[in-house]
């Protein structure tokens, strides 16, 4: 299933295919902390982070 994240920190944005959640959760958690020497909550990753139905 694939997620589409847009970050908070940056203006940057990427799609993830996973059919784990706890995968998806990890990568941006990794992205922030990479990418932005930062770190997000449960609820900022849940509010930046959507699945995307392929049609």
């Amino acid at each position: 299933m694939p997620y589409q994240f847009e970050c908070l920190t940056g203006s940057c944005q990427f799609m993830i295919r996973s059919s784990s959640a706890d995968e998806v959760e990890r990568l941006v958690r990794a992205h922030a902390r990479m990418t932005h020497n930062s770190r997000l909550t449960v609820a900022d990753i849940k509010r930046c982070t959507e699945r995307v139905e392929v049609a």
